[in-house]
């Protein structure tokens, strides 16, 4: 289990905990919390436009095609949010002025500057759980020289200052050009973070991962199981040829009543992928509920799943009984 996140506890005790361990334990309730959203994780649209966490709390910060700040240190804003259910925001520091909270912050110490970009809500997949507008079956609203452009204002913007960039959607690697849109971010110095749905040719992740960490997210619904342990085994065939720092996520999303067809999926990924264990992380992820119009995702967790399930999702990532 991945845990990056450090809570502080009103009396000093540290603990430690993943981002699912948070979320479906709803730890992460910091409504009237002191935030440092913006300083370190900004959010840009598939327009350009940016804000300061992908929940906006940090404010409009402008246009990576034109003019646009990066916040400093002493920039801090109160949560207005029940929860804070992006894993995007979610490891920025946060405090609280109550006494009577259990605990006093949390923060991922080790968090780089991050960028978010939603390259494009164009996607091959109809998922009953994302908004509608994230799975468009329009045209990109961008071209890849726009977003070369852009790329080169913000490296001007940084002076050599490295970053991490996480490209999603829609389905990013549909994008035009996007592995040399990575390729970029590489020359510049800079990390490559994709969330794609795995449904691509085993020849283009095993481009993509030389240039990006990769976090596949498993979709039910959707996604061909044969394809997709043949995708992770070459992707990680590619890994150990090439010797790469760039790592390989599965991210299941796990929807109420699924558990038990993804412990069944599981087990194939460790009987037919050699070193699956040793070399590619597995998160359990639970799901957030959609508006009443489908247009955005609430800040609550979906509703649904029974106790057990939630018990099993704050493990993160134990599918065995107790």
């Amino acid at each position: 289990m991945n845990r990056t996140i450090k809570g502080i506890k009103q009396n000093g005790e540290e603990v430690w905990f993943s981002p699912q361990e948070l979320r479906a334990s709803e730890l992460n309730a910091w409504q009237g919390w002191t935030c440092s959203v913006g300083q370190k994780n900004i959010a840009i649209d598939e327009n350009g436009n940016m804000q300061g966490g992908d929940c906006g709390i940090g404010g409009n910060l402008g246009n990576i095609y034109g003019e646009f700040r990066i916040p400093n240190k002493d920039e801090w804003h109160v949560c207005p949010l029940k929860h804070c259910s992006c894993f995007f925001d979610i490891g920025v520091r946060k405090f609280s002025k109550d006494e009577n909270s259990k605990f006093y912050s949390f923060e991922d110490p080790n968090l780089p500057l991050k960028f978010e970009w939603f390259l494009s809500s164009k996607c091959n997949y109809e998922c009953w759980y994302c908004p509608k507008d994230y799975h468009s079956k329009l045209p990109h609203k961008n071209s890849t020289d726009n977003v070369m452009k852009g790329l080169d204002n913000l490296f001007n913007k940084l002076r050599g200052k490295t970053f991490t960039m996480g490209f999603w959607g829609g389905e990013p690697t549909l994008f035009p050009g996007y592995i040399e849109i990575c390729k970029k971010i590489n020359n510049y110095g800079s990390r490559v973070f994709t969330t794609t749905n795995g449904s691509r040719s085993v020849a283009f992740y095993t481009k993509l991962i030389n240039y990006s960490c990769i976090s596949l997210s498993v979709h039910q619904q959707f996604f061909d199981e044969k394809r997709m342990i043949n995708n992770i085994k070459a992707i990680l065939e590619e890994k150990r040829k090439i010797k790469t720092k760039n790592w390989l996520m599965i991210r299941l999303m796990v929807a109420p009543g699924s558990l038990s067809y993804w412990k069944i999926f599981l087990k194939k990924l460790e009987t037919e992928v050699p070193k699956f264990t040793q070399e590619a992380k597995v998160t359990l992820n639970s799901l957030v509920g959609l508006s009443d119009d489908l247009s955005e995702w609430t800040d609550n967790i979906m509703e649904g799943y029974t106790s057990k399930e939630l018990e099993i999702l704050t493990k993160y990532g134990r599918l065995t009984e107790k």
